[in-house]
């Protein structure tokens, strides 16, 4: 399934033939990688076509740049309908309002389950289907000439369920929270996998300004959502269903037409691999993943321990925006526009972490930086947890915003730099597959013990306690990673890791976690 793995890959240049790229003045010097640069006249529009539109004279890297504007928009819609149904199951279960709009923690249950555990059974049961979904859909990518009509396929489930969504009702919320976990997560995976399966670049440095334009099409369409939705939140007063509704709606239209326009630029492609007689596609993708495993061992045991503590430090970072919503809302009682602040926060303060990340990468190696930023989501979470309980503490859970943000946005580059780092360069595509295979793989388990916890227990702080136990696992394995010597500077590979390489997507079922601006 995707070359050696499961996720999606972004094995492009392989598979995809490149296009030859029109060689305007501006690009030809952008593509010289011995450093001959030649003064152009470009001024203000060539540099912004390079910040957004780089390479965009080729069909697939045009359909490439509306694919991450219009899935992050779909994404991102999350954050506002996990609002409106904790206000539902809440509702439902008969718990007290308080005056500021948020819900008691009432110990009253819904469906078998107290309102607090809702987000984190979606998470869970997303988790799980999207591993079991992963190998079938990299084994359609890599075996089978059907790669754009899947892709078609995904994308238009995916905006089904953001239209169905738009009619969630007291009703109908427990429904629409089991089609996003199960159908929404999946597609928004099978999706990325075709998407970064067609990036592909006559090489290092033209790959990395694709990739660097459409992270800012991905960040530029999460910010742009959410300031617009929050803007209605804060003008309309409307409470978190109706937000919802209309949330919704408007990532359904503007993010399907995106993702129409994108996949009518996809061109068709044939197969990269031939299917053993007798296997089926799910079964060819688990067993690529398997051996794929296994021969790291024997040929980059760095890379091997490297995605063995990734699936735990994955599983923790892309569940905590998840189980965060949940906790600010019940123990902290925090209304849905306090949410909408602490997630905005989270979000603008990134950059600040790409910041870090640059100047330590450079002094102290990757693997430093790895463990430091590791051991800064440890720290963090220890005091989050420990610390951070009740309402008078409201106004400290900004500064947590703002603390996780700076974390996000160095963790993502680090990994990736790390992991560059330790595979030979003529593997570093071949493997992201697995890469992001292991990023969701273990993403169900800590929203299972939050979820066993607060049913066994009621208390949602020692239900977040998974994170920190993942947290804590992955960088004990961290420790470990073999380093290997580089040919390249530090440099070259830190630009490769934070920008060069596509982003980890399970984000699910990937988070907020996943913005990182470059």
């Amino acid at each position: 399934m995707m070359n050696e793995e499961s996720t999606a890959r972004a094995d492009g240049a392989e598979q995809v033939e490149v296009s030859p790229a029109p060689e305007s003045t501006t690009e030809a010097n952008d593509g010289d990688v011995n450093g001959s640069m030649v003064k152009t006249k470009g001024g203000c529009c060539s540099s912004t076509k390079k910040f957004f539109l780089y390479d965009s004279s080729r069909p697939e890297i045009q359909a490439f740049y509306f694919n991450q504007f219009g899935r992050s928009i779909l994404f991102i819609s999350f954050m506002f309908l996990s609002l409106a149904i904790l206000e539902l199951a809440n509702q439902q279960a008969g718990c007290p309002k308080n005056e500021n709009g948020s819900y008691e923690h009432c110990g009253n249950t819904v469906y078998g389950l107290q309102p607090s555990s809702m987000l984190a059974l979606m998470a869970m049961i997303g988790g799980i289907a999207t591993s079991l979904f992963m190998p079938y859909a990299g084994a359609v990518v890599d075996y089978s000439d059907r790669r754009r009509g899947f892709g078609k396929v995904c994308a238009t489930l995916l905006v089904l369920v953001n239209v169905i969504q738009i009619f969630i009702f007291e009703s109908t919320w427990f429904a629409m929270t089991i089609l996003q976990a199960v159908v929404a997560s999946a597609a928004f995976m099978a999706n990325a996998m075709v998407l970064w399966s067609y990036v592909s670049a006559p090489n290092d440095h033209r790959l990395h300004g694709i990739t660097s334009s459409g992270r800012n099409w991905e960040v530029f369409g999460m910010l742009s959502y959410f300031i617009v939705v929050g803007i209605v939140q804060f003008t309309s007063g409307w409470d978190s269903v109706t937000l919802a509704r209309f949330s919704q709606g408007l990532a359904s239209f503007v993010g399907g037409l995106s993702l129409f326009l994108a996949y009518r630029r996809y061109p068709s492609v044939k197969a990269v691999k031939q299917l053993e007689e007798g296997k089926n596609l799910w079964l060819a993708g688990v067993s690529e993943l398997w051996h794929t495993a296994k021969d790291l061992g024997k040929t980059e045991p760095g890379a091997q321990r490297y995605l063995l503590a990734l699936t735990f430090l994955a599983g923790a970072i892309g569940s905590f925006t998840n189980l965060a919503i949940t906790y600010l809302s019940e123990e902290i009682q925090m209304s849905s526009t306090g949410i909408i602040i602490f997630i905005l926060i989270n979000m603008v303060t990134q950059p600040l972490g790409v910041l870090v990340h640059r100047t330590l990468a450079r002094r102290i190696g990757h693997k430093k930086n790895y463990l430091i930023v590791i051991s800064y989501f440890v720290i963090l979470t220890a005091l989050f947890i420990g610390f951070v309980a009740g309402p008078d503490q409201m106004n400290w859970t900004y500064l947590i915003s703002f603390l996780y943000g700076i974390g996000f946005g160095w963790y993502y580059p680090s990994s990736n730099g790390l992991f560059v780092s330790l595979v030979p360069k003529d593997r570093v595509t071949e493997l992201w597959g697995f890469n992001m295979f292991a990023t969701v793989i273990l993403s169900w388990v800590p929203p299972l013990i939050f979820t066993t916890l607060n049913e066994t227990t009621g208390n949602l702080r020692l239900g977040m306690i998974g994170i920190l136990a993942f947290l804590v696992a992955g960088l004990c394995i961290a420790f470990f990673i073999p380093v290997k010597e580089s040919n390249t500077t530090e440099e070259d590979d830190e630009e490769k890791g934070s920008v060069e390489t596509p982003p980890a997507e399970a984000d699910g079922e990937e988070g907020l976690q996943d913005v990182v601006v470059e």
